[in-house]
């Protein structure tokens, strides 16, 4: 027995023991977490045992990223409401870019005009200076010739000079600037295309300014076109002006008027045509007025004379000349030397015959030149 039961083997002893390898080593000293999965209740369950430090990594991670995603998510929305300012004063600045670009255009037309009517305001300056009869004078020979003052006109109708014949007209300054007045407490109504046709004019930002500017720019626009009106007046009366025989023809002493007068020859009583203006042999004579040479020649009566068209029907005729410098055809201004004073044709003493002639008919030189 005691043989036998020395022979006996337990029934564990062919057993070898078990050795903890890997999971039995510092992961079975974890605190884990086991979940049990059954798929069904014929299946076998399974067992998942998850380290705590795992599951509460994996958790605070979680975690981690919802509260990234949600202030992505905040920042998005924000974003996108500041995407929705950016985009209105995105807008609002292009449109305060288009009013700014249209006042600068306009800016641009009311300098224009105030230059315009700066220059055009020196320019009838100057036309009135040149019509002052101060500035009328011309020398000859030291001689001062004035316009004479005789001549009278009126801004606010035409008036015809019973002796000449010859019309002039003004329009004042008042009368061609005068604007209507308007009311300052009228509403503003600004067309379109005052300040351009992609702005919208009941938004404008400086809807105030276009008005003042669009004020100004109309009434400097007034302004200029009655300067203009004026300009044009003023040219044309200075045209006239120096084509109308307003000075004396040569210095001297007036022997004969024009009018009823013994003749020196006869003695009869005769119609004298023109005025005798005695000088020395030799003397300058100047054309009275711009104008063409249309005769130049001899006559029995005039001797060496010069007739002279001036426009607007008036001629001038020069006769007794001992010399003629001119020739038919020449141009001449007022004030330029035309012949030298004689006594040829029918005269008694060196002398200038002067006549002036309005629309074919012979009128008194006196009202045109001061001193005869």
């Amino acid at each position: 027995m005691s043989g036998k039961s020395g022979n006996l083997k337990s029934p564990y002893a062919s057993k070898p023991p078990v050795v903890v390898t890997g999971r039995g080593g510092w992961f079975s000293r974890l605190s884990c977490v086991t979940f049990i999965y059954i798929p069904n209740e014929s299946a076998t369950s399974r067992r998942i045992r998850i380290p705590k430090i795992a599951l509460y990594s994996a958790l605070a991670l979680f975690c981690a990223l919802l509260g990234l995603v949600s202030a992505l998510s905040a920042n998005l929305v924000k974003m996108a409401s500041l995407q929705g300012e950016y985009e209105k004063l995105r807008a609002e600045n292009t449109a305060i870019r288009s009013e700014a670009a249209a006042l600068v255009a306009k800016l641009q037309e009311v300098k224009s005009n105030l230059v315009q009517v700066d220059n055009i305001s020196d320019q009838v300056r100057q036309e009135a200076a040149s019509l002052d009869p101060r500035s009328e004078k011309k020398k000859v020979n030291g001689f001062g010739l004035t316009l004479r003052a005789r001549a009278r006109v009126k801004s606010e109708s035409t008036r015809s000079n019973q002796a000449t014949g010859y019309p002039f007209k003004f329009e004042s300054a008042q009368d061609i600037s005068k604007q209507n007045p308007q009311d300052e407490d009228k509403k503003i109504d600004l067309p379109a295309q005052a300040v351009g046709s992609n702005i919208n004019v009941d938004n404008l930002e400086f809807r105030d300014l276009f008005a003042a500017l669009s004020d100004i720019r109309d009434k400097s626009s007034v302004q200029l076109q009655g300067l203009s009106t004026l300009l044009r007046e003023l040219q044309g009366y200075r045209v006239r002006l120096s084509q109308t025989p307003t000075i004396s023809p040569v210095q001297g002493l007036v022997t004969s008027f024009y009018g009823m007068r013994s003749s020196p020859f006869t003695g009869e009583a005769k119609m004298h045509q023109g005025v005798d203006i005695s000088a020395p042999m030799g003397a300058p004579i100047r054309t009275a007025a711009n104008g063409t040479v249309v005769r130049a020649g001899t006559a029995d009566d005039y001797g060496n004379f010069v007739e002279i068209a001036h426009g607007f029907g008036v001629v001038t005729r020069y006769a007794h000349a001992q010399k003629i410098l001119v020739r038919v055809g020449t141009r001449v201004s007022k004030g330029d030397l035309i012949g030298l004073v004689g006594a040829t044709g029918r005269t008694t003493g060196p002398h200038l015959h002067y006549e002036v002639e309005v629309g074919g008919r012979k009128v008194d030189p006196s009202n045109f030149i001061r001193g005869l």
